[in-house]
């Protein structure tokens, strides 16, 4: 069941009939919602001062015949998820949260995953000059060994819901305890603080390129651009999941150790097992190498 606001929000669907819900802030990061939606080429905005998930009210938009494509923002999240159903900890107001719904006929959500991932990457990057972002298969920004984000794509009658979540202004003393990996944040990285504002627009901008270029498979220079964000290289890695051989059909693993070789067009993951067999790791998770014990 969705999640229904749970705070004061502001609308701009580009309705005539409803040119702004005067109910919540009138400007986020200071600028209206219509100049929002006029500037990131949206046709349905909204801004949430706390919600349940953006990406369950971007569903709700979808079902209720909203125009797309159309923008979910929150400064807090009280049940942001990840991949999986996995809790995403976002009931703060120094992060990014935020969810894009838009018509989509591009094939597998996995490719597009990565894609939206590097895109990401890039838009960060642009704002925050000398900051190196990886992009984790197969679907989180890491910088220097830690988590900083993830993207999470889903489906919603017809259309797919690109949920994106970035750790922004907080300082060590806020991220969570415990998680592994640990995360980290673009002020921890760059040791500047960044208006979410220009996070949103130059994700949005870098985004484009996506949307310009729908496809079941992963772009050559967008492939070549992630494998080189790839923070596996040649180590050793510990996979839970589907793999699959060339001459046999998908098998589940877990904890089997093994080498990347690299993404594939399709998204999936190349590796090489310790007998030498080639595999691609089609649907799972990955540990980084700090996680793999010599000899385990």
């Amino acid at each position: 069941m969705s999640a229904a606001p749970e705070g004061p929000s502001l609308r701009a669907p580009g309705d005539p009939e409803n040119p702004g819900d005067p109910v919540g802030p009138a400007l986020w990061e200071g600028r209206s919602a219509e100049d929002w939606r006029r500037r990131c080429s949206l046709e349905t905005v909204e801004f949430h001062s706390r919600i349940g998930s953006t990406s369950d009210r971007a569903r709700d938009l979808v079902r209720e015949g909203s125009a797309l494509p159309a923008l979910v923002v929150a400064d807090r999240q009280s049940a942001g998820r990840g991949r999986r159903g996995r809790r995403w900890v976002s009931d703060t107001s120094l992060g990014l949260w935020c969810t894009v719904a838009r018509s989509w006929t591009g094939g597998d959500l996995g490719p597009l995953s990565l894609r939206v991932g590097l895109a990401a990457a890039r838009g960060i990057e642009s704002v925050a000059r000398g900051l190196r972002i990886d992009v984790k298969w197969p679907n989180d920004l890491f910088a220097s060994g830690r988590k900083m984000g993830g993207i999470l794509c889903e489906r919603a009658a017809g259309a797919v819901l690109v949920g994106i979540g970035v750790n922004v202004n907080q300082r060590m003393r806020d991220l969570p305890l415990g998680p592994t990996p640990a995360p980290t944040s673009v002020l921890v990285e760059s040791g500047r603080e960044m208006p979410r504002g220009w996070v949103l627009e130059a994700v949005m901008e870098s985004l484009e390129q996506v949307w310009a270029r729908p496809g079941r498979l992963i772009p050559s220079a967008e492939l070549t651009a992630l494998r080189a964000r790839s923070p596996f290289g040649g180590h050793r890695l510990s996979v839970d999941g589907a793999v699959r051989h060339s001459s046999g059909r998908a098998r589940t693993v877990r904890g089997l150790v093994a080498t990347s070789t690299g993404l594939h067009a399709d998204g999936s993951l190349g590796l090489r097992d310790e007998g030498g067999r080639r595999l691609s790791l089609i649907a799972g998770s990955v540990s980084l190498p700090s996680t793999v014990k010599p000899g385990s």
